[in-house]
């Protein structure tokens, strides 16, 4: 039978996995502070489980989310790649700044159609 966690233990898992996403495409927490809008004191006490809220927030879970559903088909070095780059998908436009926008739907759209082929 599996342990349960406590949902405290689940934010911090959750927390941690979000920074570990942004440090797959960033390379440090520092630049993913800066690229989120916030001091990277405040992204080591979200790899310690604190919540972080607003746009640095909202920014972390969508790339996270992205990170998580682009390593499905491509090697980490390869995910940063990704988002650093135009995506034709995106209007030319690389990912980190669409999603730094707010536009998380357009860039799961774009991981999408990495995933099945698809070209714009």
């Amino acid at each position: 039978m599996a342990r349960r966690h406590t949902p405290r233990q689940r934010r911090l898992t959750l927390a941690q996995a979000s920074v570990d996403a942004g440090e797959v495409v960033f390379g440090s927490r520092a630049a993913l502070a800066e690229w989120a809008g916030s001091h990277r004191s405040q992204i080591s006490r979200v790899a310690k489980g604190q919540e972080i809220g607003g746009e640095a927030g909202w920014r972390i879970a969508g790339l996270a989310a992205v990170v998580t559903a682009l390593l499905d088909i491509y090697e980490p070095e390869a995910v940063a790649g990704w988002f650093h780059g135009a995506n034709p998908q995106l209007r030319d436009r690389r990912p980190l700044d669409v999603l730094a926008e707010g536009d998380v739907a357009a860039v799961m759209a774009a991981v999408q159609a990495a995933r099945t082929g698809a070209y714009a």
